[in-house]
């Protein structure tokens, strides 16, 4: 089938550093390709995929603009795309931006959701749903959140027409497998700079189970304040924790996969912690608090540990280190793998397409 997939404009996909939309956009595309689907793919012009690049800006913009430049780009990059699509005679558009279309238009459209349930977005997709859009939660906890505050906003039966679960996809073939062997003995954290990811959480962890830590932390204008008041003062007091700022690539795959443990903090919600898989694939367990969809992600006892505070990780990441890197790396390739992934979109992509695209009330 022909499928359309619509990025946002603020990084190429794959993303260079942090970029955590991008990343799923690039793995699904790839996997639909493998597989022989036909792919459109709307992005930043410096994207690198083997599905049709349509770019819809010259390069990746980033995060570093006023609120009301990154609303007006993310609207007209959008809008363009989808006018474009319209008259390519896909299947289906599979959209990551959150755009509005016409009541009348054509193509059925997929949208999976990638960020929390918050009032804004919950009526958002109240809205998008009552056009015809169908969703994708991309954890079972997220899509419980969604449908319990649309119950509670618009009343019983009012709700967002989700078709499906779907996790993130990881590329487990072409993550490298660390050993037990190869692992140096200090715990890692990669994240963004934000109360959500605790980075600061991070570093209390590491320093009460008295490992050493290597954090990739991504710091743009608008966390800076955060980095500044809360991190850096924690980093300059904890002598073993090495800041490292992006990583991508093999810098990345060689601190996630040297690393003993991964910690992951995340103190809300998380629709799905990408880093979590990401760590599997490489052999590296994880120790997590048990929020949000960490408990779907991660098998207590064999991938990481999940525990209730940070004093219960600090005291478990002796546990988590001694996990066998095989027995993650295996359930990544058995859970997530990219090319599962995109079988499980495909078979929403033809439940979707065969619905049509359906005007709910």
């Amino acid at each position: 089938m022909h499928v359309v997939q619509i990025a946002p404009p603020w990084f190429p996909v794959p993303p260079v550093g942090y970029g955590g939309i991008e990343r799923v956009v690039y793995d699904l595309c790839e996997g639909l390709v493998a597989a022989g689907h036909e792919v459109t793919l709307f992005a930043p012009g410096d994207s690198s995929t083997s599905a049709r690049l349509v770019p819809t800006v010259p390069r990746g913009v980033g995060l570093d603009l006023p609120p009301e430049e990154r609303t007006r780009l993310m609207a007209d990059a959008s809008s363009d795309a989808f006018e474009a699509a319209a008259e390519l005679d896909a299947d289906i558009i599979h959209d990551h931006t959150d755009f509005i279309p016409d009541p009348g238009f054509p193509i059925p459209v997929v949208r999976t959701i990638h960020g929390p349930a918050v009032d804004y977005f919950v009526r958002l997709y109240r809205r998008l749903t009552r056009l015809g859009d169908r969703f994708v939660a991309i954890s079972r906890r997220q899509r419980d959140l969604f449908e319990e505050a649309a119950a509670e906003t618009f009343g019983p039966g009012q709700r967002i027409a989700f078709v499906g679960v779907v996790a993130n996809p990881v590329d487990v073939a072409a993550a490298p497998f660390y050993p037990a062997s190869a692992k140096e003995g200090y715990v890692a954290f990669l994240g963004r700079s934000h109360w959500e990811k605790s980075p600061d959480g991070a570093i209390r962890v590491a320093k009460a189970a008295g490992v050493p830590l290597k954090m990739a932390l991504r710091v743009t204008a608008e966390e800076r304040p955060y980095f500044n008041a809360v991190v850096k003062p924690l980093i300059d007091r904890y002598a073993p924790a090495e800041f490292l700022g992006e990583v991508s690539g093999a810098a990345k795959d060689e601190l996630i996969g040297r690393a003993a443990a991964l910690l992951f903090p995340s103190p809300w919600e998380e629709p799905f912690g990408i880093v979590l898989t990401e760590a599997a694939a490489r052999g590296t367990p994880v120790v997590s608090l048990a929020r949000g969809s960490a408990p779907e992600i991660v098998v207590h006892g064999v991938t990481g540990v999940l525990c209730v505070d940070e004093e219960e990780m600090a005291r478990l990441v002796p546990r988590a280190m001694a996990l066998d890197p095989a027995a993650c790396r295996a359930h990544a390739e058995a859970n997530y793998d990219r090319d599962l992934i995109a079988r499980q979109y495909v078979a929403v992509y033809e439940q979707v397409a065969a619905e049509g695209r359906r005007v709910s009330v």
